[in-house]
């Protein structure tokens, strides 16, 4: 059997578009979307529609972004269970038009699959040393295309957002999901289990900087934050606190520096 020529988070599908050219069916790709419920210590904290894929890098990042966890060393145990398998039942609705319904395999097998972590209590905590990031605005630009060149899902599909670690040298770690909140999530739940801190990188993000991205970028200790977008008013006040330089609009030679520019020269 001959391996699909696509990603296995893809599902190809047959589609009709309209355009100048007329209307034709041709073949496209979709991403897969599943979901899955959080737990931690026996409590579920979160119910998560995510790509499956780096599941437990999602896991470790989302608790971590919930206060949940500090450091890796806390991880006891971490499982993940895949979704019930679902099947399609005919029905009708109370017009008698055929409609079709999916449900999961058995009536006591719940839908989502599960993402199970036990947790011990936390290290003590050491201080992180003071971060001297710095970095030309042409550097910028190359970290920024280099990024781009990684975006493959965004590509085939156009539906999946992303965000990556870097340093000076280069993107360090790369991560993307259906969600923007579970692209930073896997990205953080990366550094965390590979102990990778967060002293002189940068994030490099695929879309807006809204203010919930910016605390999570924030909690995890990275002091300067790229986009090819806006960020909002609420994620600039944030920044100016917290000492976070943010630059937008990150193309085409233009880098819009909306909070602490001594970071670029």
């Amino acid at each position: 059997m001959s391996k699909p020529d696509h990603p296995p988070v893809c599902f190809p599908i047959t589609l009709t578009r309209i355009n100048r050219l007329g209307r034709y069916e041709v073949d496209d790709l979709l991403l897969r979307e599943e979901a899955y419920n959080l737990t931690c210590n026996g409590k579920t904290v979160a119910c998560l529609h995510c790509m499956p894929d780096k599941l437990e890098e999602l896991a470790v990042g989302r608790l971590f972004t919930l206060g949940l966890l500090q450091d890796a060393r806390q991880i006891r145990s971490l499982s993940i269970l895949p979704p019930a398998p679902s099947r399609t039942q005919a029905a009708t609705d109370a017009k008698g038009t055929a409609v079709k319904l999916r449900m999961a395999a058995a009536p006591d097998q719940p839908p989502a699959g599960s993402m199970a972590v036990t947790l011990d209590p936390p290290p003590p905590s050491v201080p992180a040393p003071e971060d001297a990031i710095c970095l030309t605005a042409d550097r910028v630009h190359e970290l920024q295309a280099e990024f781009e060149e990684h975006c493959n899902l965004y590509r085939l599909t156009g539906a999946a957002h992303s965000c990556a670690l870097a340093d000076p040298s280069g993107v360090l770690l790369f991560y993307e999901d259906i969600a923007r909140h579970n692209a930073l999530d896997k990205l953080i739940g990366a550094m965390l289990l590979r102990g990778i801190g967060p002293q002189g990188k940068l994030m490099i993000f695929s879309g807006r900087l809204a203010l919930d991205m910016l605390e999570k970028a924030a909690a995890c200790g990275v002091r300067l934050l790229v986009a090819p977008g806006a960020p909002s008013l609420a994620a600039v006040e944030l920044a100016r606190a917290v000492d976070i330089s943010i630059l937008g609009f990150v193309r085409q030679g233009n880098i819009n520096i909306y909070t602490c520019p001594h970071r670029i020269v």
